[in-house]
């Protein structure tokens, strides 16, 4: 083997097949005055539900340039919620009363719904697009293309501004780490390139002004065996205080034994939700654990979110990357990191990998305004 293949093959991650892949699109804008403004006509604040004619007018409007862009599946969101998008064999939309969650096989399910209140005007709409096909890594710049198309589209015919529209695309790979184990016998190479760099190789270019963010979550479940691991005493004041201190260690020194430098183990019950910030942050948000990263700084520490009185059914590890993690190559590299880490933090615990699942989402972001 060559020495330049040699090193390419250093930045590969091996991923097992029964891979599972996501991408969305999301565009979100104010329900400003001004947009109100030119559609007065059918708004009648003396009406029990003012906003009805209003909301079925835009969103049909985003129905209809969907079909004409053969976009099979659209989510129209008017109730202020955070919108999250899973994988799952079977199609579900969940709410709670902060978020709207779609759970879906990109493979089998479409659909076109609207989410609103005729009653209530919201603060932000926000124009969900949903990828479906059976290659959708492979084929992500040209959905982006199109969604971008839509939106464009959208946009012209409601008078919005570039800057008045925010655009995000998501995209996820989910696995367990130990599928192997369990009779996975495939897998798959990938270097893990930059969601620009991919668009790029296929002849799309994104705006200047794109902001990117690269993580892993790892989910690990708080079973009975786990908590056997640690003395527990229900009759103290901060009984699981032993469980989560033996698993951030186990966890931070896995990390930094594998030279990862950001991230956060979340054991409080809350949805950690990953953004990009100037500083690090943590903060909660009602059901929901914002974090914050620079992926500029090469090194921001760990943050441990949990309380002594309060057991949670799943412990959630959060792996962060720099813009150093990005090599010439991708973030393969980065990703087997994590999985080093990982493997040596499950040995720690006596992880039973043949029973026991050690569920992987690795998520590339981009946001940004149109030009």
């Amino acid at each position: 083997m060559s020495i330049l293949r040699k090193r390419s093959a250093q930045h590969k991650v091996y991923i097992p097949s029964s891979v599972r892949e996501n991408q969305y699109l999301l565009a979100k804008f104010d329900l400003t005055d001004e947009l109100l403004a030119r559609f007065s006509s059918v708004i009648d604040l003396s009406c029990q539900q003012p906003y009805l004619r209003f909301y079925e007018i835009i969103s049909g409007l985003f129905f209809n340039i969907n079909n004409e862009l053969d976009l099979e599946s659209g989510k129209f969101v008017a109730n202020d919620k955070f919108t999250r998008v899973r994988y799952s064999q079977e199609k579900v939309t969940a709410q709670t009363d902060q978020q709207i969650l779609f759970l879906y096989n990109s493979q089998y399910h479409t659909g076109q719904n609207a989410y609103y209140d005729g009653e209530k005007r919201a603060k932000r709409i926000t124009l969900v697009f949903l990828a479906n096909g059976d290659d959708i890594r492979l084929d992500a710049a040209k959905f982006h293309h199109k969604v971008k198309k839509a939106i464009n589209e959208f946009s012209d015919q409601l008078g919005l501004k570039g800057e008045d529209v925010r655009i995000c695309d998501h995209q996820h790979l989910t696995y367990d780490l130990f599928a192997k184990e369990k009779g996975i016998s495939g897998i798959q190479a990938h270097k893990l390139r930059s969601m620009t760099d991919r668009y790029a190789a296929d002849g799309y270019y994104l705006e200047e002004n794109v902001d990117e963010l690269t993580y892993a979550i790892v989910d690990l479940p708080v079973n009975r065996r786990l908590k056997q691991l640690a003395h527990i005493d229900e009759l103290v004041a901060q009984p699981y205080q032993p469980l989560y201190e033996l698993v951030e260690t186990a966890f931070i020194e896995a990390a930094k034994r594998y030279h990862l430098s950001h991230g956060a183990m979340v054991a409080n019950g809350l949805i950690p939700i990953v953004r990009r910030s100037e500083q690090q942050l943590a903060l909660e948000n009602g059901e929901l654990q914002m974090l914050g990263y620079n992926p500029a700084h090469a090194a921001s520490g760990f943050t441990s979110l949990w309380s002594g009185n309060k057991l949670t059914d799943c412990i959630q590890l959060v792996f962060v990357a720099s813009v150093h993690d990005n090599t010439g190559y991708g973030y393969g590299k980065f990703l087997s990191q994590v999985e080093y880490a990982l493997a040596a933090m499950a040995e720690q615990l006596a992880y039973v990998y043949a029973k026991e699942e050690l569920l992987v989402r690795f998520h590339q972001h981009i946001g940004f305004y149109p030009a």
